[in-house]
This record gives C-alpha cells, sequence and structure tokens, in this order.
C-alpha cells in the first residue's frame, strides 16, 4: 500500500541545501520508498540531487508518496518534521534574524 500526503512547504527558501540534505536523510534512514512531487515533477526523496532538479520552494504544495514496511512512521514523522530555516525571504536576506526550529510541513490532504 502506498500512503500519500500533500504537504505545503512552511519554510523558506523550501528543501534546498541543509533542510532538502537533512530531508534526504530523514527518508534514507528508513526502509521505504519516497517519491515527491511538484508541478508535475518527480523525484525520488532518497535522492538530493533529484530533489534538487524539482526546486521544491516555499509554499510549493508537493505530493509525498510513501512506500513499504515502514510507510506509516515515516510519513508521521515528515508531518511533525521540523528543522532549523528561516520564515521568509527578509529574514533570510536580514543578518541580524538567525535561522530557528520551524515546522516543515503543512499537511493539505490526508488520503487516509
Amino acid at each position: 500500500m502506498t500512503v500519500t500526503r500533500k504537504f505545503n512547504i512552511l519554510i523558506y527558501p523550501g528543501l534546498h541545501a541543509r533542510p532538502g540534505s537533512e530531508f534526504v536523510k530523514l527518508c534514507q534512514s528508513y526502509k521505504s520508498s519516497v517519491t515527491i512531487e511538484v508541478d508535475g515533477k518527480t523525484a525520488n526523496g532518497k535522492s538530493l540531487l533529484s530533489l534538487f532538479k524539482i526546486e521544491p520552494k516555499q509554499f510549493a504544495v508537493i505530493n509525498v508518496s510513501v512506500e513499504g514496511e515502514d510507510e506509516i512512521e515515516l510519513i508521521d514523522k515528515l508531518e511533525s518534521w521540523e528543522t532549523e530555516a528561516y520564515k521568509n525571504k527578509e529574514d533570510f536576506d536580514n543578518d541580524q534574524v538567525n535561522e530557528e526550529l520551524l515546522k516543515t510541513f503543512e499537511v493539505i490532504f490526508d488520503n487516509e
């Protein structure tokens, strides 16, 4: 069975650089396969290069599909996953503002 969630990316600039790398490492720590779709483009959630090719930016709506023996555990982890990031571009551009621990995704759709 495949479990799918539709997420809105809350962090700036999205799943790029360090947050993208952390996302991939999190997915790699599970046995299930992970597929991400944004704007008709798909990527392997366990490959940083594949993730970078689809450019999941802040406020992009992404579909995450997880399939395998630990799919429920991984999708639940992604729903609550937090990472060090910026809230918006203004904070990113402001040298006086540091990254903070933020919730990465907002669930838009749950197929269960």
